[in-house]
């Protein structure tokens, strides 16, 4: 089972909201695939600054059917 992961590739005000990760994850949904939406955070530069960045991402999967 392998994980796919659809991530926004822009950032800044142009980046993916919340309406548009739903919609994708509806429509993956609707193909069979599991579904999860996270988040993951990360250090934005220099350990010193302190700040950190926020990435949403939508992760997919098909499930084994067992029969």
């Amino acid at each position: 089972m392998s994980r796919n992961v659809i991530r926004s590739i822009r950032k800044g005000s142009v980046q993916w909201n919340e309406e548009d990760r739903l919609k994708v994850a509806t429509l993956l949904l609707k193909a069979g695939y599991s579904v999860r939406i996270g988040r993951i955070v990360t250090d934005a530069g220099s350990k010193s600054s302190g700040r950190t960045k926020t990435e949403y991402v939508i992760e997919y999967w098909e499930e084994k059917e067992s029969c």
